[in-house]
């Protein structure tokens, strides 16, 4: 017996859409069968004019756990995640404290492990150089720093700035095998536009806008310009974060027609509008789905990223400069706002799965076992009505401990319907079925 047959779906398998029924047993995908007879099941899935595609696997997710959990954690972060389709999340290490040691490290695995709903691992923090080693072989896919220095409310010890200290942090993840995710960032350039303008009295949200994407936006792409060089040199596996916009991709496909190795990572707010995104053209915009769509940026993550409302308004209209704080809950709404674009012809089914599963697997080294429909990998599945219609914050609720999104009142077309992550049924029309604790930790290796 089967604990899970997924009857009559169409099936993304590869490049094609496949009518068949998908039969899954102890946590794996053990055939896919088109008019062939079927085992009986503990529980059976008609999946009649839905749509079975590799889960999301969101690699960019504050959870906000330990140190911010009146913003959001682990339990909130998760049941989010598999409200949207998001079988197995990665979070972010600007945390209080910061996973940069392994007891620090292990610590926030065992916060998790009481409370994650699907499976889960942790980015480190590398600015502990002799420690690295250590949370790599206690299991972590990688490390990620911050370019941005002093930025309320993180403050130093997520940033790693001097250039030379970031290429002997790249030598010290090289070493030990691993990879190393950067935020790009110009920080002395900056430094010195942020202090300028705040004598005159320039410090809201829009000014962030103007100093962070005006001038050719130079604050993100000279950095983007200088890590794959120092990434090469010093042997580490790169991924620089937050690419958007045409100048952001000049400089990309510059270096990759060059030859330099480096993975991109772009977010929903490349494509939705969500202050401050500096997204500012339809040409912009344009240019992203361009980039997914020839290959130029390599996979999506969430970037969810809750705050309160009140830090929210604070950080628009008061202390933009100084500050990170940009709210939105992106785990339960990314794949609709994604499918929204596929059923608006400007992405494939299959160029979104790739980016989103497939890619993502593959830089974590887990392909095939995970990021693809196949018989042996793990069923980590969503199961999408591309036809479905919701309205973000209203009938398609926030699951996110904030409770609101940026974005209330967009409409969507493309909803996860059922989530199933290592064979258990944890999502069914909305309704996160796991318990708490129920996700495990996936090591890297």
């Amino acid at each position: 017996m089967a604990d899970i047959v997924i009857r009559n779906a169409d099936v993304l398998v590869d490049d094609d859409l496949v009518r068949a029924d998908v039969i899954i047993d102890q946590g794996k995908i053990t055939g896919l069968s088109q008019n062939q007879g079927l085992p009986e099941a503990a529980q059976v899935i008609d999946a009649k004019n839905l749509v079975v595609i590799p889960g999301v696997i969101d690699t960019h997710v504050h959870a906000r756990e330990p140190g911010y959990t009146y913003k959001e954690d682990f339990l909130t972060a998760s049941t989010a995640a598999a409200a949207g389709g998001i079988t197995f999340f990665i979070d972010m290490p600007n945390t209080n404290p910061v996973p940069n040691t392994l007891e620090r490290f292990l610590e926030h695995r065992a916060l998790a492990e009481k409370k994650a709903v699907i499976d889960f691992n942790h980015w480190g923090m590398p600015t502990v150089l002799e420690e690295i080693p250590r949370i790599v072989a206690a299991g972590a896919f990688g490390f990620k720093f911050f370019m941005k220095s002093a930025h309320y409310p993180y403050g130093d010890d997520v940033a790693i700035v001097d250039h030379a200290q970031i290429f002997d942090t790249f030598q010290a993840i090289a070493a030990a095998g691993s990879r190393c995710l950067v935020h790009p960032h110009n920080q002395s350039i900056w430094k010195a536009t942020t202090e300028r303008w705040t004598r005159e009295g320039r410090h809201a949200l829009m000014d962030w806008n103007r100093v962070t994407y005006g001038n050719n936006d130079i604050i993100e792409t000279t950095p983007i310009a200088m890590l794959p060089i120092l990434a090469e040199a010093a042997g580490v596996k790169l991924r620089i974060l937050h690419i958007q916009g045409r100048q952001q991709l000049r400089v990309v496909r510059m270096l990759k027609g060059a030859g330099y190795k480096f993975v991109c990572e772009t977010n929903p707010w490349a494509i939705v509008r969500i202050d401050p995104t500096g997204i500012i053209t339809p040409e912009d915009t344009e240019a992203n789905f361009e980039a997914l769509r020839d290959g130029t940026v390599d996979l999506i993550a969430s970037d969810h990223a809750p705050h309160t409302k009140e830090e929210a308004e604070v950080a628009v209209t008061q202390n933009a400069f100084q500050s990170v704080i940009v709210a939105y809950p992106l785990c339960e709404h990314y794949l609709s706002i994604y499918l929204t674009e596929v059923n608006a012809g400007r992405l494939s089914l299959r160029q979104f799965s790739r980016a989103a599963s497939e890619n993502v697997a593959r830089f974590l080294g887990l392909y095939p076992r995970k990021g693809v429909v196949r018989v042996g990998s793990d069923a980590d599945l969503a199961i999408v009505d591309m036809k479905g219609e919701a309205v973000l914050g209203e009938s398609y609720p926030v699951y996110s401990k904030m409770g609101y999104t940026p974005l209330q009142g967009k409409k969507v077309k493309g909803l996860p319907v059922y989530t199933i992550a290592r064979g258990r049924l944890v999502m069914d029309h909305g309704k996160v079925l796991a318990k708490p604790g129920s996700g495990k930790f996936v090591p890297a290796g």
